[in-house]
């Protein structure tokens, strides 16, 4: 008996390391090599009310509509991308030809005068440090410049290689918008060839997973707009604090940085506050090394609990996802994975998949004993034993 309970327990083992081991797998390599088309199934489905709705409301052919609506949501979605693209690049060069000149002007005599400071200072308790500092000047100067020098070409360097990798991404979305195309003409002919490919009960799964997915994208969505909107607020009420002018413009652009995992807001505050302490504006330099380090403890305090409360899962589960995501996928996997076990949570929770087991289910099987036993037919039990 035990020699089977053990058997069973590597069996299941072994089973959940090969599924866990796939998704892995799926994540790390497939699914940047399917990206074009995944993207054009989700467009696509995305569409289909609205070419639905021309081709029966308004009398057109389907073929017709679905070309339309795919032309004018990729014109537009487009038309978008081009002008952030503009924006971002022609922030990025004016970024890049500023930093020498702001060098120059700004942060060198912004060093020479903290030094002449310390020497100040310092020259009141111990002369030696005059001179250790007269020594050091030179070479942090040269450090910094040296370093400016580097950001400025290797700045250089990322939007050349990002201009030779836009061949590639130009030809993904070409291919993406002719399999959005494809279909949208074919959806319903596709959907239905794919899902004779699978028993009934596959079938009613795969619609739960695409009901649940559709839902808790919603809830993500609204999710990252309320962690938005608390992250908007809380360097709003700081900047308006420190007396920064234009606070609320500036609070909306690093509360919009900060969605994104890369860059975040310390990307902003602390950069702007290492340029406040070498132009010697310690006060602010310090009031936005706080505000960072509130937004950061609030930020990790209430992603987790906001993420789980929408989506329904557990904070520590929440948290747990998205560190374990972030650190085998990056970006991709902050978002993917918690998104994976909100669905697998959600599948569990309606019965449409049993993996583990809830506090529901115990009601549940209270629930059947009394639809089992129901008080008419004690009653008629009981009149008739009597």
């Amino acid at each position: 008996m035990d020699l089977n309970k053990r058997r069973k327990f590597i069996i299941n083992i072994a089973y959940w390391a090969i599924i866990i081991a796939i998704i892995y797998l799926v994540f790390k390599y497939l699914i940047n090599l399917f990206m074009p088309f995944f993207l054009a199934l989700v467009f696509s489905s995305i569409l289909r009310p609205l070419v639905r709705f021309l081709s029966k409301k308004c009398r057109i052919r389907h073929n017709i509509a679905a070309v339309f609506c795919v032309l004018l949501f990729f014109a537009v979605l487009g038309g978008l991308g081009v002008l952030v693209l503009a924006k971002m690049v022609s922030g990025a060069a004016d970024l890049i030809s500023t930093v020498p000149k702001l060098y120059d002007t700004a942060i060198q005599p912004g060093l020479l005068n903290l030094m002449e400071n310390i020497q100040e200072f310092a020259s009141r308790f111990d002369p030696a440090v005059v001179e250790m500092v007269e020594e050091f000047t030179p070479e942090l100067i040269s450090t910094i410049g040296n370093a400016v020098t580097r950001f400025s070409m290797s700045a250089v360097s990322v939007l050349s290689g990002l201009a030779t990798k836009l061949p590639g991404i130009l030809l993904e979305c070409v291919i993406c918008v002719i399999a959005t195309v494809f279909m949208s003409v074919d959806y319903d002919r596709m959907t239905a060839f794919i899902m004779r490919q699978f028993p009934e009960k596959a079938k009613k799964l795969a619609v739960d997973i695409k009901n649940s997915l559709y839902m808790i994208i919603l809830r993500y969505g609204k999710s990252y707009l309320l962690i938005l909107f608390i992250t908007f607020l809380e360097i709003a009420i700081g900047l308006l604090i420190i007396g920064v002018k234009k606070a609320v413009l500036a609070a909306f652009l690093i509360a919009v940085f900060d969605i994104f995992p890369i860059v975040g807001a310390g990307l902003v505050l602390v950069s702007w506050a290492v340029i406040c302490f070498i132009q010697g504006n310690v006060t602010r330099g310090i009031g936005l090394l706080l505000l960072y380090i509130i937004v950061v403890v609030v930020r990790q305090i209430i992603e987790p609990r906001i993420i789980g409360k929408h989506v329904g899962l557990h904070p520590l589960i929440t948290l747990i996802c998205m560190f374990v995501g972030g650190s085998l996928f990056g970006a991709m996997g902050l978002l993917g994975v918690p998104l994976t076990a909100a669905i697998i949570q959600n599948l569990n929770s309606s019965g449409a998949i049993r993996l583990f087991k809830t506090s529901d289910d115990n009601e549940s099987k209270v629930k059947t004993r009394k639809t089992y036993y129901p008080p008419n037919e004690l009653d008629q039990s009981d009149k008739t034993a009597d």
